[in-house]
């Protein structure tokens, strides 16, 4: 055994013939980023971004500032930070498996065998040109980093060991000491030669060695890199205690499938490691990848892996189509994330071990300052702190999410004519700082930076300490020699770029965005369980004036120059400004033809009243009967069923129009009038249940109808003077030739007036597509069944149908039908027909005196 020679997982997995080293190896976990184009946003944003990844991109951190790697090819080591090589001997290395970047640079060539060839021209630990992968490297030593295959397929894999020798520069020998089969001493960044003593009783006797590895990686191999950052940006607590799904026993590899244990086919084949991602707002790299992995209907419309099948009785379509399943399943987190990193003063916090990490200022979702990393040093990711908050929603591609918006400030560089705005570098900012604390004459201006909220920590909020800030940065730049020819430095936060303490430009953003620097994190682990979702308690858990869903106050901006926070409502970011949703489509064109149906009905109706009233006011004289006349001196004008089916329609109408009101708030989400309006007096649960009744009494009464007009002597008689004849348009030119004096009496009408008629049809087309609207949206289950392609856009035209066909009825029947029964001149007070269906016969002979004649009655007056 050659103790000299570490373990090569290339020259083991790869080579044998076994694996494909080369296609395992292009999975985003192993490139993280190296060889795609930043994103849109990152080119308008960002200038140092040269990749969507870890590797070029964004690092780790949320919102800048943070190390950023240098470009291949530079002027000045004053515009340089880090390189490929300081890349993996910083932290970031312990969380790259190997492989991709951490063998390969940019131009394609591995970076050990590179810069020992002499065509290369470079040197160890030589300047070489400001290359920026071999800028000081020492490649040649330390040699590269290997995809490391035991890393996520040896259980109890040593990461800290791994961790050990990347601190130590010992790349070739990480892998070796992970899997623990030597132990690694020495160090070449300390100068101490390397020795291998490997652990001969995990060998056969004929050397060779047999791990105990696993086809598909258990959990703490994703958690030994997730973990930490996922604290710091998600809050993510990754525990039995708060996930419903880790109780159950799942493993991160059955939603994040990869190779043949995968679905979709962009990741789908034998060793293809491209890992199955969602689709993160913060996470950039590899977008075309997107939701390859399994969605919550995948396992809980089918009942996969156990999954209990999701019910959501009577939860209308609408919101599963808007709201993700994580909105309402995550409706409390235990642990608090990151919510605002300032990156501009100097963090003297303790057991902060990192000096750069100073620069970072943290505040959570409650607005107080956090020594995170203080936390992390005295308690460890497993004992991390209980601290409840409820997160907030944005509207992201469609859908509303619980996320954590990221707010930031941070000093930057513009430059005329460039999109963008530069970030210093960290180790410039943190000697301005640390310079300036030893001697308070250096930097002076950095002094009238101060604590104004008594916190124990500076901040950057008043005019005066922006200005300070911005002078300090200058000077900075100045002594290092940064060019700054066309360039300013500014302050930035959130979306506000500062010249100067009172002059800032806005930078766009997108609306879930806080910041258009800051990272936006949507939750999506530490699911709670049905029975503690949001609306486990019913709709009032959103639909009330006080309730967060839509009137949480969120930070727009964590302080403005009096430390005050400036607060946005919660509704806002959804896209709710307390006005009903505008559609287009098919719904669209319904709401346009009530719209338009409303008003064109309502016009006429006034237009016939106004008249109607003017002529029976010249009338008066003759218009002194009383409203019915004495029941028992009357005629008959309904019997005991149409008077029954009066009473039951009236109490119908009733419930539907008083729940409706209640109801109606929910056409205006965000408006704090229709908050409290649908969480009135029990709440929405109470008037859907009301709604409901109501509309089951209109589906009997309609029945009740449809039957005697077809079985009842009456019945039927009475269908049939119904129906609309020419007659009645013959009584309407009548009617209005009176109401203008060209004709010396109104119409004469027999049993049913044209305007009794029109009350019927009303009724009769109101209750076809009440009835009829209502059904879909009360058992939108079985209109999804019979069509599930075009279900969603019909419930949402049937949706609009149901609403406009409702306001138009309700003012039909105030306006109208109240007018006619009980408000117009001869009727007022009112008549109470509609309890004994008597009409008196002077009554009779004026409003229906042909009907009058056919029973050998007097002739009208």
């Amino acid at each position: 055994m050659n103790a000299a020679v570490p373990y090569s997982p290339k020259q083991t997995c790869g080579r044998s013939g076994c694996h494909n080293y080369n296609l395992i190896t292009q999975g985003f976990h192993f490139t993280q980023g190296a060889g795609e184009e930043p994103t849109a946003d990152q080119k308008a944003r960002i200038p140092w971004a040269s990749s969507p990844g870890n590797f070029g991109g964004n690092w780790c951190s949320p919102a800048p500032l943070y190390r950023y790697l240098s470009p291949k090819h530079n002027d000045s080591p004053a515009t340089m930070d880090m390189t490929a090589f300081t890349f993996f001997t910083s932290p970031c290395g312990t969380c790259h498996p190997g492989g991709g970047s951490a063998e390969y640079d940019r131009a394609g060539h591995r970076y050990d065998l590179w810069i020992r060839d002499p065509a290369s021209g470079f040197k160890s630990g030589a300047d070489n040109g400001f290359d920026g992968d071999y800028h000081k490297a020492r490649w040649d030593e330390t040699g590269v980093l290997e995809a490391d295959c035991l890393l996520c397929h040896l259980p109890g894999y040593a990461y800290s060991e791994r961790e050990k020798q990347i601190g130590n520069w010992n790349f070739r020998w990480a892998a070796t000491a992970g899997a623990r089969l030597a132990s690694v001493a020495g160090s070449i960044k300390d100068g101490k030669p390397i020795t291998v003593t490997y652990e001969k009783a995990r060998f056969n006797s004929d050397g060779t060695f047999e791990p105990p590895m696993v086809r598909s990686p258990r959990n703490e191999a994703c958690l030994s890199c997730h973990a930490q950052p996922g604290w710091k940006k998600r809050g993510a607590n990754y525990r039995a205690r708060t996930d419903v799904h880790l109780r159950a026993g799942l493993r991160c590899v059955d939603c994040h499938p990869a190779g043949s244990s995968a679905a979709d086919p962009r990741i789908k084949g034998r060793e293809v490691h491209q890992i199955a991602k969602g689709d993160d707002p913060g996470g950039l790299v590899r977008n075309d990848l997107d939701d390859t992995m399994l969605r919550c209907l995948d396992c809980h419309d089918t009942g996969r892996l156990g999954a209990p099948r999701a019910r959501h009785k009577g939860l209308p379509p609408l919101h599963l189509d808007r709201i993700s399943c994580q909105a309402c399943h995550i409706p409390e987190r235990v642990v608090m994330p990151i919510q605002f990193q300032a990156s501009d003063v100097f963090n003297p916090a303790p057991k902060i071990l990192s000096s750069s990490k100073r620069l970072w200022t943290f505040y959570g979702p409650d607005g107080k300052w956090r020594n995170h990393y203080g936390y992390l040093e005295m308690m460890g990711y497993d004992d991390k702190p209980t601290e409840p908050f409820r997160p907030a929603l944005a509207l992201y591609k469609g859908k509303i999410y619980p996320v954590n918006r990221v707010h930031s400030a941070w000093p930057g560089i513009e430059e005329e004519g460039r999109p963008g705005i530069m970030q210093p570098r960290m180790s410039d900012i943190y000697r301005m700082w640390t310079t300036h604390r030893a001697d308070p004459s250096k930097y002076p201006s950095l002094a009238k930076i101060a604590d104004d909220n008594g916190d124990g920590v500076v901040e950057v909020n008043r005019p005066d300490e922006i200005d300070a800030l911005i002078e300090a940065v200058t000077r900075t730049l100045a002594d290092i020699r940064y060019p700054m020819e066309g360039k300013r430095v500014v302050w930035v936060y959130n979306d506000r770029v500062y010249r100067s303490g009172t002059r800032y430009r806005l930078i766009e953003k997108h609306p879930w965005e806080a910041s258009p620097y800051g990272n936006v994190h949507k939750y999506s682990h530490d699911i709670y369980p049905a029975s503690a979702a949001l609306g486990s308690k019913g709709c009032t858990d959103c639909h009330r004036k006080d309730a967060p869903f839509f009137f949480a106050d969120l930070a727009a901006y964590p302080f403005d120059s009096d430390m005050r926070q400036v607060l946005v409502p919660q509704h806002r970011l959804l896209g709710y400004e307390g006005q009903p949703r505008v559609y287009s489509g098919a719904a669209g064109a319904t709401a346009t033809f009530f719209r338009w149906l409303t008003i064109v009905v309502l016009a006429a109706l006034f237009a016939h009243i106004a008249f109607d009233f003017a002529a029976r006011r010249r009338r008066a004289k003759d218009a002194d009967v009383r409203s019915g006349g004495e029941a028992g001196e009357g005629i008959e004008r309904f019997n005991v069923h149409s008077l029954a089916q009066h009473l039951l329609l009236m109490i119908g109408v009733l419930l539907l129009f008083i729940s409706g009101v209640f109801l109606w708030g929910l056409r205006y989400p965000g408006a704090l009038w229709a908050g409290a309006l649908a969480g009135a007096w029990g709440g929405v649960d109470l008037w859907r249940f009301v709604h409901r009744a109501g509309g089951a009494t209109l589906i009997f009464v309609c029945a009740y109808h449809l039957i005697y007009i077809l079985i009842h002597p009456e019945g039927r008689r009475d269908f049939r003077l119904l129906l609309p004849r020419a007659q009645d348009f013959r009584d309407l030119i009548h009617n209005i030739r009176w109401y203008f004096g060209a004709r010396p009496t109104p119409p004469q009408f027999g049993r049913f007036t044209y305007f009794e008629k029109f009350d019927y049809w009303a009724v009769f087309w109101g209750s076809v597509i009440m009835i009829g609207t209502g059904l879909t949206m009360w058992f939108p289950g079985a209109l999804q069944r019979v069509a599930p392609s075009w279900a969603p856009r019909a419930l949402e035209a049937f949706k609009e149908a149901h609403a406009h066909e409702a306001l138009l009825a309700f003012l039909a029947i105030v306006i109208w039908h109240v007018y006619n029964v009980h408000l117009r001149p001869g009727r007022f007070p009112g008549s109470l027909l509609f309890l004994h269906g008597r009409m008196s016969r002077e009554e009779m002979a004026r409003e229906h005196p042909l009907s009058l004649e056919g029973r050998g009655a007097v002739s009208p007056q």
